[in-house]
């Protein structure tokens, strides 16, 4: 009995021993810890999934993820569509740009932001001249309500000393329509005494810039999307039309370029080539490129025509097969089949194809080398326009002529008459 007591106790200290050991872990700093190293090492390691017996038989294939296209919406689709024509409109390759010359003619610009927007439309115009070259001297908020910016009578004589121009183009009164300040008083805007002191300091800038004795333009405000500004805009343009004309300049009225068909403000309309573009901003004031470039339009060419710079648009003769020989199609030199050379004729050049005379218009000369005398047209009579029946009665039976009753008024007097003999006769028509 004592001895079973004792193997049971043994036994019970056996377990103890196999259970108890591994809860005390050796640290490696050397101190010994009391703990289960097992749990802490399944704590910290997440537990493995077990295999079945057919993935560790065949393997367990990957799960791929499915793209997710999504379509894009209808917005987005005439957004993208937007982009690429805009993106189409940019690839247009831009006008070459000649570098100027030294003794390049200058073309001085004055005024407003909209002097501004012409200076940038008339120097991409002038980019392929060598001999023309744009100089913008002008001034957002410059006016001349508010001479405190720029005083443009006091300023324009030092501008041509200093630049020396040999044309001048003026756009200026889009920033007037305020009042005007004095030293002892405020005019209210568009009182009488308002028109008149402005229509002074118009008179005096107009004074100066014809006493330089250089050509010069004057250009009109466009219309605008407000109507008021518009009416005022107007009345700005009448009193630029009265002092701007003179020996050396013109008044340049733009209006109708920019307006609809009513005269009214329009945001698009066509360009220089004749396309209908967008020639405003969304703000309904400042000009798109194309309205610069439609705006420096209507000054290019009184400025190409005095200064020159610009050789002829025609240009020598086209020749396929390379030269440029001097011969016309009537020519004896004009042999394609022994040459290789064909002569182009240009749409523009009326003097190829007979475009002195008016299409179908032949001229016939006399003996005496005089041209003949044309043929005249016999006047037709009223009265022979009447008696004639019209073309479009289709009433049945058909009108017989005043002139046909005539003609058949013998044969049948002679009808009656072999009647009343006892004749027989007979009438064929």
């Amino acid at each position: 009995m004592f001895r079973v007591r004792r193997l049971g106790i043994a036994m019970l200290a056996l377990v103890f021993a196999i259970v108890a050991i591994p809860a005390f872990d050796l640290r490696s700093d050397g101190q010994l810890t009391f703990g289960l190293p097992q749990a802490h090492a399944q704590q910290a390691k997440p537990k493995k999934k077990r295999r079945s017996l057919f993935s560790t038989l065949f393997g367990r294939k990957k799960a791929k993820k499915k793209k997710v296209v999504k379509k894009p919406s209808r917005t987005n689709r005439k957004k993208k569509a937007r982009l690429a024509a805009k993106k189409k409109r940019k690839a247009v390759p831009a006008k070459p740009v000649v570098p100027k010359r030294a003794d390049a003619k200058v073309i001085l610009v004055l005024g407003d932001f909209f002097a501004g927007s012409l200076a940038d439309g008339l120097t991409d115009a002038l980019s392929d001249v060598a001999t023309l070259r744009v100089v913008d001297e002008s001034k957002d908020l410059s006016g001349f309500v508010r001479d405190d910016i720029v005083n443009w009578s006091a300023k324009l004589p030092v501008l041509i000393e200093d630049i020396k121009p040999s044309y001048i183009v003026v756009m200026v009164g889009a920033n007037d329509r305020r009042s005007i300040r004095l030293e002892e008083t405020q005019l209210k805007r568009q009182s009488p005494e308002w028109f008149t002191t402005y229509g002074e300091r118009v008179a005096r800038f107009s004074q100066s810039l014809k006493a330089t004795g250089i050509q010069y333009s004057w250009v009109g405000l466009p219309p605008v999307r407000r109507k008021s500004m518009s009416k005022d805009f107007l009345k700005f343009n009448e009193i630029f039309g009265k002092v701007a004309s003179s020996e050396t300049g013109k008044f340049v009225d733009v209006w109708d370029g920019f307006s609809n068909s009513k005269g009214n403000y329009s945001r698009s309309g066509p360009d220089v080539n004749g396309q209908i573009v967008l020639l405003r901003r969304k703000d309904g004031i400042n000009l798109s490129k194309a309205g610069r470039g439609r705006l420096a339009f209507y000054v290019e060419g009184p400025i190409v025509k005095l200064l020159g710079g610009r050789e002829d648009k025609q240009g020598p003769a086209v020749v396929l097969g390379g030269g440029t020989e001097a011969f016309t199609i009537n020519s004896p030199a004009y042999d394609p089949q022994k040459s290789g050379k064909t002569f182009v004729i240009r749409l523009i050049d009326p003097s190829t194809d007979g475009g002195d005379a008016l299409a179908g218009e032949t001229v016939e000369f006399a003996k005496g080398g005089n041209p003949a005398p044309k043929p005249t047209i016999e006047a037709v009579s009223r009265q022979d326009l009447q008696n004639q029946p019209r073309v479009n009665n289709f009433t049945w039976p058909p009108p017989v002529s005043v002139a046909a009753v005539k003609k058949a008024e013998p044969a049948a007097k002679a009808k009656v008459e072999a009647a009343a003999s006892g004749n027989a006769l007979t009438v064929t028509n």
